[in-house]
């Protein structure tokens, strides 16, 4: 590669890092206005005269219901106390053969 060559590829190198800066400026300066949210993708938001007002795609809504909750705490606490119920003897082995001085 000569030395125009390399120039040229320095300069399109600066170029490209100047506009991903600039585009990161950007964004994070319409966070602060509020106009994106911080959770959104930056390439889902339409800039430019063509978005007459920028808003985020919405993906599916996530719905936290407190039953829901309890619900799968309460079979996750199940499964768990089933699992220790169904293989308590190898785990007792196990646990004793970790104790010093123990016999199993």
């Amino acid at each position: 590669m000569n030395l125009q060559q390399q120039r040229e590829e320095a300069r399109r190198r600066r170029l490209i890092s100047r506009s991903l800066v600039q585009h990161r400026q950007r964004y994070f300066e319409e966070v602060r206005r509020g106009v994106v949210t911080p959770g959104t993708t930056m390439g889902r938001i339409m800039p430019g005269p063509l978005a007459s007002s920028p808003q985020a795609i919405s993906g599916p809504v996530m719905i936290d219901s407190p039953a829901i909750t309890s619900a799968l705490k309460t079979a996750t606490v199940g499964l768990m106390l089933g699992l220790l119920v169904q293989f308590h003897s190898p785990l007792l082995n196990a646990v004793l053969s970790v104790l010093p001085g123990a016999t199993g």
